[in-house]
Formats: structure tokens, sequence, C-alpha cells
């Protein structure tokens, strides 16, 4: 590949996102923006990988500015680290732990699998060369309204109804993977939807997402408006920019995890803050969200009734009606200096095992000091070890006496009792009793314990990942290990009683 200037090129505009930029070049030039991708060493086959719109490297840049006719500053400009310095998601050492551009893709706070997008802006800019223009902030998860139009963005094409600009999903509701491009081997005008149903190789809809379409979306209340404005000043400033948290100035890092935190005590405990600003508005959106993420796991892993694949607790909302909703509630208790004494009842009404209170552990030192000090009152934070490491090989102290052909992996509930007086997550921490089990009954290794038990290493890492930042607060690996003993001198006493090992057979030879 060479690095010969295209003929004809655009300039970029003011907060557009490189998948907009190739868009309206593309359709300039009349290629596919898949051909354009390979043009500018973006990619080398049928897929457009979506971390080109976290952060582009120097060399990448440099690619893409020489064979564009932009600057390489032009170029880093189209990516959102570019356009939100102050988010902190966007940043390689988020929470403490290094996040790859492919990571960053993938998770729902950084981007939406989708973009919104403004009816109304693309009508505006419909006569520029090669299209409208879609902007970057559009991706962000917390933009979910257009102040220039005092409008609710739009995320759904009026005329298939799936995400319009989308790589899509399968028949069985799942998302197929994000694309910088959806659709990048089809050439269309910028402003029409990209969705596809079906299979991969079926035609995007087309359908133009500039036109009015009779929807009668609620305006934003000005909870929303606020809300909005507060998000994406922070999001927009500098590094070391400060704002307001509790009553607190703090940085832009500490504010948006305090948000994550909040959403998730929210959420978790719904609809404990309903009663309490239930005068904001939109909180039947909210609940509906809720819902939906409460559904049994085969429910939420397939298609919704509108269509709609179910995001996580750990996610914002992909609507962006109950997005504006939760960040409206989110903001106002950020907002007040009180906002501690809201966040307690609700942080205490979350369940020790709950998806939220696991989050809460592991993101609250990273928030700001009354955050991490209101959730230290209620939420049990990880501390440094004391006594036995966390990961201490397990003894084979109960060779001879416990039968491992007796341990099930799926642990009696009269075995689990001295297990549920412990403050840990549950399914996690029986599955690794089980675990512990074998290798007190054995010596055999962690690995070798989870295989005989036919454990998956795919679940085997997930308990492991689990329970270790639970055994580091103080205390807990003394409790656990009198709690396994305990357990064992059961499974010994039913084994005495069940010759046989019927209580639980499993495969393999101690």
């Amino acid at each position: 590949m060479t690095n010969t200037p295209l003929p004809r090129s655009l300039d970029p505009v003011t907060n557009e996102l490189l998948p907009g930029y190739l868009l309206r070049l593309a359709h300039r030039l009349a290629l596919p923006p898949l051909d354009l991708g390979h043009l500018c060493g973006l990619t080398t086959g049928p897929i457009f990988p979506a971390r080109h719109l976290v952060r582009l490297d120097a060399a990448q840049a440099q690619e893409i500015a020489d064979i564009c006719r932009l600057h390489p500053a032009e170029v880093h400009a189209l990516t959102l680290a570019g356009q939100a310095p102050g988010y902190t998601p966007l940043r390689i050492d988020y929470l403490g732990r290094h996040q790859s551009s492919v990571t960053m893709a993938n998770d729902g706070w950084v981007l939406t699998a989708f973009s919104r997008y403004c009816p109304d802006c693309l009508t505006d800019t419909a006569q520029l060369p090669g299209g409208p223009v879609w902007q970057g902030a559009w991706r962000l998860p917390h933009t979910f309204l257009c102040e220039r139009h005092n409008r609710l963005l739009a995320w759904q094409c009026p005329a298939c109804h799936a995400p319009a600009f989308s790589n899509g999903y399968r028949s069985d509701g799942r998302w197929r993977p994000t694309q910088l491009i959806p659709a990048p081997g089809q050439r269309l005008n910028p402003a029409r939807c990209r969705h596809r149903a079906g299979s991969g190789r079926a035609s995007a809809c087309g359908q133009p997402l500039d036109q009015p379409t009779g929807e009668h979306l609620p305006r934003p209340t000005p909870a929303m408006t606020h809300a909005h404005r507060r998000l994406a000043e922070a999001a927009t400033a500098g590094a070391d920019h400060e704002v307001t948290s509790l009553g607190q100035r703090v940085s832009a890092q500490s504010f948006f995890n305090d948000v994550r935190a909040t959403v998730s005590a929210i959420r978790g405990s719904w609809p404990l803050a309903c009663e309490v600003f239930a005068e904001l508005g939109s909180m039947d959106a909210v609940t509906a969200h809720v819902d939906a993420l409460r559904r049994p796991h085969p429910e939420r892993t397939t298609a919704l009734g509108d269509g709609r694949v179910a995001r996580t607790f750990g996610h914002p909302p992909a609507d962006p009606l109950p997005a504006a909703a939760l960040m409206a509630l989110t903001v106002a208790i950020l907002d007040n200096p009180n906002g501690h004494h809201t966040l307690a009842p609700l942080l205490s009404a979350l369940p020790s095992t709950s998806t939220a209170h696991i989050r809460l552990r592991q993101h609250a030192t990273h928030c700001s000091p009354t955050m991490t000090a209101v959730l230290r009152g209620v939420v049990r934070l990880p501390q440094k070890a004391v006594g036995k490491p966390a990961l201490f090989p397990q003894p084979a102290t109960h060779r001879g006496r416990l039968d491992p052909r007796t341990i099930p992996a799926v642990l009696p509930e009269h075995w689990t009792t001295p297990l549920d007086e412990l403050d840990a997550p549950r399914r996690q921490l029986r599955r690794d009793a089980a675990i512990r089990l074998v290798q007190m009954a054995t010596g055999r290794s962690r690995r070798s314990a989870a295989l005989y038990l036919g454990i998956p290493l795919g679940s085997l890492h997930s308990a492991t990942v689990t329970i270790r930042p639970w055994q580091k607060e103080p205390g807990n690996a003394v409790a656990y290990q009198n709690a396994l003993h305990r357990v064992a001198e059961i499974a010994i006493a039913d084994g005495e009683g069940d010759p046989r090992g019927a209580l639980g057979q499993v495969t393999g030879s101690p």
C-alpha cells in the first residue's frame, strides 16, 4: 500500500467523528466505505474495527492524513479521545486497570453499540460536501439530547425500527460485533439507515433519517437539559478541570466515577429513587428499562418484544429517554451537597450478592472522597489483604477422610449453611468451595480440581476473579477457611451415611 493522496478530499467539520467523515468522503468519491478504509490503512479485510473510534496511534493518524490531505492533528480530533478529553472511561488507565482500544470499543460506558442521532442536525448539514454530518458526541453514552433543537436524540430507524447506525443484531437477539461503520461494503448517503436485518449479507435498510417522521417524543425536561449540560462540560473539559460532586470540587475523573456509582445504586435499588425524585418525570421509562434488565438471563439474551436487546446493569440505557431520566436523577443527587443522605438508603437496599454491589466494591475507591466515604459506610470495600494471602494454596487437610467422589460441582443446600453466613457473592463462593473441597480431599491444583468436577475453565476463571477481591478484605480469608472446614465435616458425615457416594457422583479418579 502506498500513501498516494486521494484525488479529492474533504475538510472535517467541527465535532465530526471518524466514521461520519469517512462516510461523507466515501459518498463524495462514490466508493464503499470499506474500500476507503483499505486505502487509509484502517483495515485489511471485511471487518471495519471499531477501536479506531477511541484513538489512533501516530502512524495510523499520519497515514490517514497523507491519504486524505489532512494534518495529523485534524485526524486525532476525529476520535472520541480527541473530542472528550475529560471523559475518563476513554483513558487507558481507567479504574486502575489497563484498557486496550479493543476493550474500550466493547465497553458500554465508553461508547454506545450504535450511534444516536438528531434528524434535525442531519437536515441542517445535508448540503455540505459529501452529505450530512454525524457528530462525535452522539456516540457517547451520556449524550441523549440535542440542545440546539431542544429534543431527545433518536436512535431507531422510522422504517425498520432497529438501531439506525448499528451493525445490527442476529435473529437470536445478540448484537453483531460493533464496526466502525455499519454495512461498510454498501454505498449509501450518510443520512441513510445502515441496519441490516437477518444475515450479514443482507442489504442495509436505506431509509432516510433526515426527514420528518411524525414521532411524538416528549420534550426534554429542565432537569434532563441540566444533566446533559453538566456531563458534556465535564467530558469536554481538560484533564485538570474540576467539577462539583456532593458539595465538593473534584476532578472530572472522580465526578464520572461518582456518576457510575450513582447509576448502579439507582438501578440496583429501583424504585426507591423514584419515590424521592418523582417530580423529575419519565420515571416510567426507567422502570421499563430496569424491568427488562431484571428478566431471567435466557430472556435477556434473546430479542425482546420490540426487537431490542436489553443491556446489562453495568451499561447506561440504549434508549435516550430512560438514559435522560436516569442521568437527570443521577445529577440531581450529585448536585446536592447532602446527596450522600439520599444515596445511603439506596446502597443499603442492595443485596451483597447483587451485580451492583459487586461493581461498587470494584469502583468505589476511584470515586470522590465523599462518595467513597458513603460507600465505605454501606458497602464493604476491598482493602489490603491481612493474614493468609487471598489465593493461598488449599492444603490437603482432609486426605483419607473426605471422599472426593461424594463432592458434587453444585453443593447440596444443607452443606452450604456455613458459606451462607459469609458476606460474599453466593453462587461464585459455592462453586469455589466445591473446588477447594476436592483440593482438601486430594491435594490437586485448582485447575485439576475444577476439571475433576466437570467445571469449565471459563467458570473457574469467573469464580477466581470474583472471590479474589472478596478474600482480600480483612478477616475474610480466615473466615472462609473456617467455613470450608465446617462444610467438609458435613460432607464427611453425609458420606459415612451413604458409602456409595450418592450425594454427588462425579467422573474422574481421586
